[in-house]
């Protein structure tokens, strides 16, 4: 492939026209649309800019596969830029990546490798007879460092923590699973995906790695978020705090741009077909990413085939006594909770804060500007430094209380 890139790459130099991405070794693009994230305007040298670590990272889907066969080329500096600041023409690059990385099986393996990577993460399997837990683990647990459990929102992955499992690895021991019928999780169509059925699944995986051995902080994301705090109310022993971040299972007090979209008969989680996928991005994300078209094929491409297991598992989800299963619950919550919500969330309604912090006896609750429905992915500090911040506080309670 990179005798292709080096045969076929037209080399720029750098006077080429504005438009360019790079021009004297800086990085010059207002918005990088190779990317499709908004730049940071930097002006570090190219081979000391983490603007395109901070694009990969926003992103956790896999049609980001060729986007990251990308990088990785653009960061091999020797191979595309000579001393005098030549480059080689980017479209022509990623026309090459299209269609010889695009679909192929590893592309997606080496993102996930990638994003393991870059959280500083380990992933691991554990079995419980025929179904399999896969997660990915950071850190050690012990008495002194917090263990934190990170539970996705449906249809994402354990790979949608990533940005928040690296601010918090010199803290705490944490651990990101894939939820049941999830990524690598095992998917069982004719399963029980109903939050009560995944909150029986998911205290078998804590028993099974053995969290309860020095107690664990809880925290979900919308469906997850929905998952862990219905969890919460439930197996309170050794749970020292959970963390909700904009978590479905509220009756909503206005409608919102998603649920009106589902009344009209449409899910924007589960998109058909490229204009649906930008719908998608325009609904879950404060600033919408301009994706190019193939990149919306590409996940698509990825997508689409479980879409059969997603639609059986959001009927499950639907059902009347599973919907609002959560806001039944948030009374019997007797661990110290924190609420995160995005202020522009046009999935489920942020008023939604103001009921946890009102339901649940001991609640801390913080709305998040600039941001939607992605708070791990477009506000991933803010999330990360709050959730830090009430994990080491309540660790710290804890271990007192014990001693």
């Amino acid at each position: 492939m990179t005798c292709c890139v080096l045969l076929w790459a037209s080399v720029c130099t750098k006077d080429r026209a504005p438009g360019c991405a790079w021009r004297q070794g800086v990085c010059v693009y207002p918005r990088c649309v190779l990317l499709g994230t908004p730049s940071l305007h930097t002006t570090q040298p190219r081979w000391l800019c983490s603007h395109h670590d901070w694009c990969l990272d926003l992103m956790m889907w896999p049609e980001q596969t060729l986007k990251m066969a990308v990088l990785l080329f653009m960061r091999l500096n020797r191979l595309f830029w000579d001393k005098n600041g030549c480059y080689c023409d980017i479209k022509v690059l990623t026309f090459l990546m299209k269609w010889q990385f695009a679909r192929h099986p590893l592309t997606r393996s080496v993102v996930m490798t990638w994003r393991q990577f870059r959280a500083g993460a380990t992933k691991r399997i554990v079995n419980l007879g025929d179904y399999k837990f896969m997660y990915l683990e950071q850190g050690e647990a012990s008495a002194e460092r917090p263990t934190v459990l990170l539970l996705h929102g449906f249809t994402s992955g354990k790979e949608e923590w990533s940005e928040v499992m690296r601010l918090l690895r010199p803290h705490c021991h944490v651990i990101a699973v894939d939820m049941p019928g999830h990524g690598e999780t095992t998917r069982n169509p004719r399963g029980d995906h109903s939050v009560t059925g995944t909150v029986a699944r998911i205290r078998q995986f804590v028993d099974a790695i053995g969290l309860q051995k020095h107690g664990y902080h809880l925290v979900g994301s919308s469906w997850g978020g929905h998952v862990a705090g219905v969890y919460s109310s439930k197996y309170p022993d050794n749970l020292h705090s959970v963390s909700l971040m904009c978590p479905s299972g509220l009756e909503p007090k206005k409608v919102t741009r998603y649920v009106r979209a589902l009344m009209e008969g449409r899910n924007y989680l589960l998109p058909a077909d490229s204009s649906e996928f930008q719908e998608f991005l325009g609904c879950v994300f404060y600033r919408q990413p301009p994706l190019p078209r193939w990149a919306l094929a590409i996940g698509l491409h990825d997508r689409v085939p479980h879409y059969p297991f997603f639609e059986t598992v959001f009927e499950q989800l639907m059902d009347t006594e599973q919907r609002f299963l959560l806001q039944k619950s948030l009374s019997d919550i007797e661990v110290p909770a924190l609420a995160l919500w995005g202020k522009h969330d046009q999935v489920l309604c942020s008023s939604g804060l103001d009921i946890l912090c009102d339901e649940i006896p001991s609640c801390e609750g913080h709305y998040l500007d600039e941001c939607g429905h992605t708070i791990a992915i477009e506000q991933a500090a803010a999330a990360g430094n709050h959730i830090k911040n009430h994990v080491l506080k309540h660790h710290r309670s804890a271990v007192d209380n014990i001693r």
